[in-house]
C-alpha cells in the first residue's frame, strides 16, 4: 500500500467521523445500501478441495497486516459467477443481479434498470437522502455511469482505492464464500453452483448483516489509529 493510498483512507475516515459527528446513525439510517461486485468460481468437483488440507503460510506477529488487495481477477479454476450484491441494515441482502462482463456501458444500465428498486427496497432514509457507498471500480466511475446516477438523483461515497477493510459488504462476501465451502456439492454443475450461491446469499441472517454495518465506526478508528495501514476488519 503507497503512502498515497494511505493518505486517501485517513481522508476517507476523517469524512466520514465528521458524518457520524453530524448523524450518529449515519452508517444504519442515511446509508440506503452498500454494493459492490464479486465473483465465485465453479469446480466442477468442489468437495474435493473443501476436504484438501489448507495450506499454512508462517508469518511473525502483525506481519501482513500492513498489505492490502481488492483480489485478483485473473480466478484459477471453472467459470466464474458474477454478481453485484448490495446489502442494507435492517433488510439484509436486497440485490444479487448475475453478469457477464463489468465495463462502464453495462454499469450504466445496471443502474437505470436496478437503481431505484434497489432503494425502494432499502427503505426511506435520513432527510430522504438516496445515498449508498460502492468501490473505485473504474467501470463504475465511467461518463456513462456518471451520468446514469445523475438521472437517478443517487448520490453514492466511493471508498478509495484497496479497501475492502472499508466495506462491510466484503465481509458478507467471506461469509458465503465459507458456507460455499462447508456445503461442497459432488461433481456439480455450473448452473447448479450458481442456483446454490443465490441461495447462499440468502441464508445470511440479517441480523449478521446488521451487526456487521454496526461495526463502521471501529473500523473507521481503526483506520485513523494504523495512519491508514490496512487493519484487521
Amino acid at each position: 500500500m503507497t503512502e498515497k493510498d494511505k493518505k486517501l483512507r485517513c481522508q476517507f475516515a476523517r469524512n466520514m467521523q465528521a458524518e457520524v459527528s453530524r448523524n450518529s446513525e449515519f452508517w444504519k439510517h442515511e446509508i440506503s445500501f452498500y454494493l459492490d461486485g464479486v465473483s465465485f468460481v465453479h469446480k466442477y468437483n468442489p468437495q474435493s478441495g473443501a476436504a484438501s488440507n489448507r495450506a499454512r503460510v508462517w508469518r511473525k506477529k502483525e506481519e501482513g497486516l500492513h498489505v492490502t488487495a481488492k483480489g485478483c481477477k485473473q480466478l484459477a479454476g471453472g467459470r466464474r459467477v458474477h454478481l453485484i450484491v448490495a446489502i442494507a441494515y435492517s433488510k439484509g441482502v436486497i440485490l444479487k443481479v448475475p453478469y457477464e462482463k463489468m465495463n462502464g456501458t453495462f454499469f450504466a444500465a445496471f443502474v437505470r434498470e436496478h437503481l431505484n428498486i434497489t432503494f425502494a427496497k432499502a427503505g426511506s432514509k435520513t432527510n430522504g437522502r438516496r445515498l449508498f457507498i460502492m468501490d473505485n471500480d473504474p467501470s463504475q466511475r465511467s461518463r456513462a455511469a456518471q451520468m446514469a446516477l445523475e438521472d437517478m438523483e443517487s448520490e453514492f461515497q466511493e471508498i478509495p482505492p484497496r479497501s475492502p477493510d472499508l466495506n462491510p459488504i466484503e465481509n458478507i462476501f467471506h461469509l458465503v464464500k465459507r458456507y460455499l465451502q462447508i456445503e461442497a456439492i459432488l461433481k456439480e454443475s455450473f448452473e447448479e453452483f450458481q442456483s446454490r450461491l443465490l441461495r447462499a446469499f440468502d441464508s445470511i441472517p440479517i441480523t449478521t448483516i446488521d451487526k456487521t454495518i454496526s461495526g463502521m465506526d471501529k473500523r473507521i478508528d481503526a483506520i485513523l489509529s494504523s495512519k491508514g495501514c490496512r487493519t484487521k476488519y
